[in-house]
């Protein structure tokens, strides 16, 4: 199935796309003031709807389901992968593709950008973490291995505690990736001070 997704372009002349991939509750237009915000004036945008319902049914969840019955995750997973097709379709290289995930869309950007059959320009998790490690080493592919991967996190979220990404941070050194970790001051959000990174990591 195809992800309801909405773009936003920073001018007429890009040459990197971005997949931003929302949090828990969130919807296709939570990331309109991040792209204002960092303003990548080479960069595309592509914000995607999670295709579940959460479960106080207000928002929008990339994980069906619970730890009781079972967690559900096809429709996502299918869709991000027609949407990488897409973007592929429309010219954008594979090293100057981008997934940027903030809070569940992180755990997302892991799992998926890492189980690609290709690498990718990078991963930004921001205020994630990894749920499945076990399975995570088990079932990502070698061919993305490439795929460099920032990490960013609020030093004082009590949401998802910084921790996590320290934890990820050694995960993924030990699966062979190159992933940097920058703590920043701020709670469970994306401050302006992630501008600085960001821009880095992208190249401006």
């Amino acid at each position: 199935m195809k992800l309801i997704t909405h773009k936003i372009n920073q001018n007429s002349n890009t040459s990197k796309a971005i997949v931003a991939l929302h949090g828990w509750t969130g919807d296709e237009f939570v990331f309109d003031p991040i792209a204002k915000m960092l303003n990548i004036k080479q960069a595309q945008w592509f914000i995607p709807r999670a295709p579940y319902k959460a479960d106080n049914q207000n928002g929008n969840t990339w994980f069906g389901g619970n730890e009781k019955t079972g967690w559900r995750y096809k429709k996502t997973m299918s869709g991000l992968e027609y949407l990488m097709d897409d973007i592929i379709q429309e010219g954008y290289s594979k090293e100057n593709i981008f997934i940027l995930g903030f809070s569940q869309g992180a755990t997302l950007a892991i799992e998926f950008g890492l189980r690609l059959p290709f690498s990718i320009g990078g991963i930004i998790p921001i205020a994630g973490f990894i749920k499945f490690k076990d399975k995570l080493i088990e079932e990502n592919s070698p061919a993305s291995l490439n795929t460099k991967i920032l990490l960013l996190h609020g030093g004082d979220d009590k949401i998802v505690p910084v921790n996590e990404s320290y934890t990820s941070l050694d995960l993924l050194k030990g699966m062979g990736y190159k992933a940097t970790l920058e703590e920043y001051k701020a709670g469970h959000k994306i401050p302006i001070s992630c501008h600085r990174f960001i821009h880095k990591f992208i190249g401006k």
